[in-house]
């Protein structure tokens, strides 16, 4: 069995060094496996916005629109749906790579990636669809938050104006205002990323279907926004500076060659070079956004589920599984069984499901049996020979678990005799 990599809770600013020190190591594969979502956006993005730029050239020049503006821009727009599935199969089969290499060793591989998401192409599709419904919900709510917190912002700007305060003291007020609202937006877009952002590796680590993967990353995600937050303002700024980095040489170069001019920054070619360096700039950054997450990811497990402890009894007791109750409204429970219809039965030592053994019918009624309630009866001392009613491993004398499955055993029950008998 393979060694296991030892989980403890991190920080965040130890996800983050340990995502970067692991894309360093595995520059080139991370780069490549995040190349295919992002030539196929920079496709697309090259014929949309040449489209446009050209349509917006011929209405300020009184030229006459071309029918190949027409088809690129068309082309163009069809092409964001396919590329953020694209880039949303990147991230699933990224994420359980990424995951095998963190707790196995496996090397990170383009074509493992692309296994990955193939197998689980049904469910990600599906994933799509609903992280489409749930982000126009979300954007709903977001957006009767922002108006409600315009308005108020415009009552409390009335207040004070009508108050008729020293100028310095309502400019203060006003910038702190402002700094208010912008803070509880970005809270707010911080707690919804939070709920929503390990959807990929529940489904791809877990082997949960889409649909009860939100409900299961709504309740891990629960608190982690302040995390979240950090993750993606680390990764926006490594974005930005890398896109500096190219641009400002360029920059400098027109200026001092007089080509920085209106009409050239409203060309087509101004439009290829800032998309073709800001494409670079997000698939140099994208892989470390991926792989800080699956890293915050088992490090949520560890804190809410003790994930760190059930590796340890599978590495002291191989085969044993187990998972942990979760609070719902009806009590406690947990999130899955093998009788409340699950499809695969975690056979991995690490419970990395998806691509476990398929529970066919025969296979559930022995699961069926095997938890079946026994009689009660007088309980005596284990003996030797004695198996485990769940997994059918032998007994250690004496033993008051099973040293397989890490169930608890009754002891060897004794049948009580009439007199006489």
């Amino acid at each position: 069995m393979a060694t296991f990599t030892i989980l403890e809770p991190m920080s965040t600013g130890d996800v983050i060094d340990r995502a970067v020190r692991l894309y360093r190591r595995n520059f080139a594969s991370l780069v490549a496996i995040v190349a295919i979502p992002t030539l196929f956006g920079y496709v697309s993005s090259m014929m949309f916005w040449f489209g446009y730029t050209s349509l917006l050239t011929a209405a300020t020049s009184a030229s006459q629109v071309t029918a190949e503006s027409m088809v690129m821009l068309a082309l163009g727009a069809l092409g964001y749906p396919v590329h953020m599935f694209l880039l949303l199969a990147t991230v699933a089969g990224l994420s359980r790579t990424v995951g095998d290499h963190l707790m196995m060793g496996e090397p990170i591989t383009l074509r493992k990636s692309v296994s990955a998401a193939w197998k689980r192409g049904g469910h990600i599709l599906l994933l799509a669809l609903l992280l489409v419904a749930l982000l126009i919900g979300l954007y709903v709510v977001f957006s009767i938050v922002v108006v409600g917190l315009v308005l108020v912002t415009s009552v409390l700007a009335g207040v004070m104006t009508a108050m008729q305060l020293p100028q310095w003291v309502t400019i203060t007020l006003f910038v702190i205002l402002a700094l208010a609202v912008l803070a509880a937006l970005i809270f707010l877009a911080c707690q919804i990323a939070a709920r929503v952002i390990f959807l990929p590796q529940i489904v791809m680590i877990e082997g949960e279907s889409a649909g009860s993967a939100i409900g299961r990353a709504f309740r891990l995600g629960k608190g982690n926004w302040y995390r979240v937050g950090a993750i993606l303002l680390f990764t926006y700024f490594v974005s930005l500076s890398l896109l500096s980095a190219l641009m400002l040489p360029l920059l400098a170069g027109l200026y001092l060659a007089g080509f920085s001019t209106a009409e050239f920054f409203m060309s087509p070619g101004w439009t290829i070079v800032y998309s073709s360096f800001r494409d670079i700039a997000s698939l140099l950054s994208l892989p470390i956004w991926i792989v800080s997450f699956t890293l915050l990811y088992f490090d949520s497990r560890v804190r809410k589920e003790a994930y760190d402890l059930e590796l340890l009894a599978r590495e002291v007791a191989p085969g044993f599984y187990w998972q942990p109750t979760v609070q719902t409204p009806f009590g406690y429970t947990t999130p899955t069984s093998f009788t409340q219809g699950r499809a695969y039965l975690q056979t991995s030592p690490l419970g990395l499901a998806g691509f476990g053994r398929e529970i066919t019918p025969v296979l559930r009624e022995q699961v069926a049996l095997a938890v079946q309630p026994v009689e009660e009866s007088e309980p005596g001392p284990v003996e030797a020979g004695e198996s485990c009613a769940t997994c059918g491993a032998e007994l250690q004398p004496g033993a008051s678990f099973c040293m397989v499955c890490g169930k608890t055993v009754e002891p060897l029950s004794v049948t009580k005799e009439e007199p006489g008998s």
